[in-house]
């Protein structure tokens, strides 16, 4: 099995960071002025429509892998890839609710009166459409972590020499590629102290130095308040991670909960 540029785990974890950049513009958005998020909002509708693209591209690049047995552990992942695409498309047209909501007070069409301001249920509607945006595509860089697990360690059962040779990575710097991975560090740059979410373990700073020494993961600015900078993973982060992904010594990546789930149906697109 010829070895790409970029392995189908890799692909994925990739895909999960654009996940996790999505989710915390719409944080940011969620807490703007109504005539700041209309435009914000508007302006970020492609951002889950690409994501979408990139879960089917996804799904359409495992279902085409060469020698790739269709398994159980495999149907997850083309499953996952389906359903994170769908919900990002829903989460797209939840993202445009929010703006025709905004926009007829904040832009009144030619000839209408100017609204001297949007009424609380206006507002609280709005919000409560890009709230559910950030919901249904909360979880999609952990599910994203979870099938690249799933994968890897189906790739290596059936192709072994695909991967490339494992890094030397301490149970603690794996653990904190495996959380960056899944969008649950951001760093305090003034302190430059590490912020975790609740139930990720702990990780120094030190940790994160010696990981972004060796060029595995790199500081970009976070659209969120109060959090100066996001971790993300390069390249060389993605190989790091999925070389020693689905091996005993990591976290099963399957036990990671499922996406949230539309409670309503919805049309998948517009």
């Amino acid at each position: 099995m010829t070895l790409p540029d970029l392995s189908l785990p890799e692909r994925l974890l990739l895909l999960g960071a654009d996940f996790t950049r999505h989710h915390d513009i719409l944080l940011r958005i969620n807490s703007a002025h109504p005539a700041h998020a209309t435009v914000a909002a508007a302006e970020h509708i492609p951002a889950p429509q690409a994501l979408a693209r990139g879960a089917l591209d996804a799904r359409e690049a495992i279902r085409a892998a060469p020698g790739l047995y269709p398994s159980r552990d495999v149907e997850r992942v083309l499953a996952r890839m389906t359903q994170l695409a769908t919900l990002a498309v829903i989460a797209a047209d939840h993202l445009l609710d929010a703006v025709d909501l905004l926009s007829t007070a904040v832009f009144p069409s030619p000839g209408q009166k100017a609204a001297t301001g949007l009424t609380s249920t206006q507002t609280a509607e709005a919000a409560h459409h890009i709230r559910l945006a950030g919901q249904l595509t909360g979880l999609g860089a952990e599910d994203c972590l979870a099938a690249a697990g799933l994968l890897a360690r189906e790739l290596r059962q059936w192709h072994p020499g695909a991967f490339r040779p494992l890094p030397a990575l301490s149970s603690a710097q794996q653990a904190a590629l495996e959380a960056v991975a899944a969008g649950r560090v951001t760093l305090d740059r003034q302190e430059d102290k590490v912020l975790v979410e609740l139930g990720t373990g702990r990780i120094t700073i030190t940790t994160i130095r010696s990981l972004e020494s060796r060029g595995l993961i790199r500081r970009e600015p976070c659209a969120l308040w109060l959090h100066a900078e996001r971790l993300h993973l390069t390249t060389e982060g993605c190989q790091a991670l999925a070389a020693v992904l689905g091996r005993p010594r990591s976290a099963p990546p399957a036990t990671l909960p499922p996406a949230a789930r539309p409670t309503a149906a919805r049309a998948a697109t517009r």
